[in-house]
């Protein structure tokens, strides 16, 4: 019993954890953007993003900023330095899953 108890949790957060984030505003995504967008600039080394910027990704897992992740975004930000932003901000991101159009490195 015990056994199918922690199980049985261990799926709840999971399946919990792959539920759209429905917190998204456009102001959100808009700060989220502001704030780290140095550390996201295309075509210059990777800049640590500063405090509020990791603040405001923490919220939601960077999930609005994810949401904005599309074929413009790709024009103006390099989305390889997504999985930096997310380790520089206490690995927000899960090996494997997909934050917009950007597959994060690692998983199955």
């Amino acid at each position: 019993m015990k056994m199918f108890t922690i199980i049985f949790i261990l799926l709840v957060v999971r399946t919990s954890s792959l539920r759209p984030y429905h917190g998204c505003t456009r102001d959100k995504t808009y700060e989220d953007l502001v704030y780290c967008s140095p550390s996201l600039r295309l075509n210059s080394p990777f800049i640590p993003p500063i405090p509020q910027c990791c603040k405001n990704l923490k919220i939601d897992k960077m999930r609005c900023l994810c949401n904005a992740v599309n074929s413009q975004f790709i024009q103006v930000f390099d989305v390889q330095k997504l999985n930096k932003l997310s380790h520089a901000c206490g690995n927000l991101l899960i090996p494997g899953s997909y934050c917009g159009l950007y597959k994060v490195p690692g998983g199955a």
